[in-house]
């Protein structure tokens, strides 16, 4: 546990700067997001969990006037979150390595940012942040997931052993979301353009999210966990309740994948990466006061030439606005 804290400490030393720079009354919005195969098909393979802590400052200590998507009036807000990852075979009984599944895999991050919302004719919010991390063994996706696995009485992982080797990750992500509402404040569509360059994962991405419900303008749509398109981890104050229903289509050209193309060094296992990837979701957004709750279920398309079938998962949100 000592070392995990330092891991994560030095994670977070980054983001620190940044956080002492925000208003200490400014109210703000903190998330928890809970991504799980479990919650899916049933069974752990592939993209068998994610975490994600995630918080949103309402306010910033100056403009965002030197970034080239800021216009006059626009808001803007600090974005800080720390995660973690973990992929595995679909058999994880097996302890030898499995050279036609994914590598065994886990990433521990934290990245930090800004999100800009322009409030005129047409509505949108861009959102640039630096994302560290790390995978391998010092991301402790392997304790993570044997603890678990031991509270619950799950069978245990035996092939964690043949995971990838510890490495640093440096990435930048940027991504705009447009609102356009179609039917007042109860039908609409947001459309939405991705992009992440780095040592993680590089991609580009489009893609555009249907919403029906009441009290649409309150935010951007469910907030998931990267890679997948999400959308605001803030939402707007004083709301009654509201809620929606959401369905989504986003694809992405892939580039380089560190979970499935292995470690920098070439030293390690990895598997055929497809380029092209697309994932559908659709759920429940509600909220009420200062709280939200996003259930969502995703379905994304093969990532490796060996898989049989396209992955499902689900993840569960809550949203704070304090």
């Amino acid at each position: 546990m000592r070392r995990l804290a330092i891991t994560v400490l030095s994670l977070m030393c980054a983001s620190g700067a940044v956080l002492a720079d925000t208003p200490r009354d400014s109210p703000g919005t903190f998330t928890v997001g809970l991504e799980n195969d479990l919650f899916g098909k049933g069974s752990d393979k592939h993209y068998t969990h994610g975490t994600e802590f995630t918080y949103v400052s309402d306010t910033l200590p100056r403009p965002l006037s030197r970034l080239p998507f800021y216009q006059l009036g626009d808001r803007g807000r600090f974005v800080w979150s720390l995660g973690q990852q973990m992929y595995t075979p679909s058999d994880i009984s097996r302890r030898d390595l499995i050279e036609e599944d994914r590598p065994y895999a886990g990433w521990l991050f934290t990245s930090f940012g800004v999100l800009n919302e322009h409030l005129g004719r047409v509505r949108h919010v861009d959102k640039l942040e630096l994302i560290l991390g790390i995978v391998g063994p010092d991301s402790y996706a392997e304790d993570v997931q044997r603890e678990v696995h031991r509270i619950t009485d799950s069978e245990m992982p035996a092939g964690w052993d043949n995971q990838l080797d510890d490495e640093v990750t440096f990435d930048i992500q940027y991504q705009r979301q447009w609102l356009l509402p179609l039917a007042g404040d109860h039908i609409d569509l947001v459309p939405q353009v991705i992009t992440s360059v780095g040592t993680s994962q590089r991609f580009a991405g489009v893609g555009a999210t249907f919403r029906f419900g009441s009290g649409l303008s309150a935010d951007y749509g469910p907030p998931l966990i990267r890679p997948t398109a999400s959308g605001s981890h803030h939402f707007k104050q004083g709301q009654g309740f509201y809620w929606y229903l959401f369905v989504g289509a986003h694809g992405r050209y892939v580039d380089h994948n560190i979970f499935l193309d292995g470690n920098d060094d070439g030293d390690s296992h990895s598997v055929d990466r497809k380029e092209w990837v697309g994932d559908l979701q659709g759920g429940v957004v509600l909220g009420w006061s200062n709280w939200r709750i996003t259930l969502t279920n995703i379905i994304r398309s093969r990532e490796f030439d060996d898989q049989r079938e396209p992955d499902e998962f689900g993840a569960v949100t809550i949203t704070y606005r304090h």
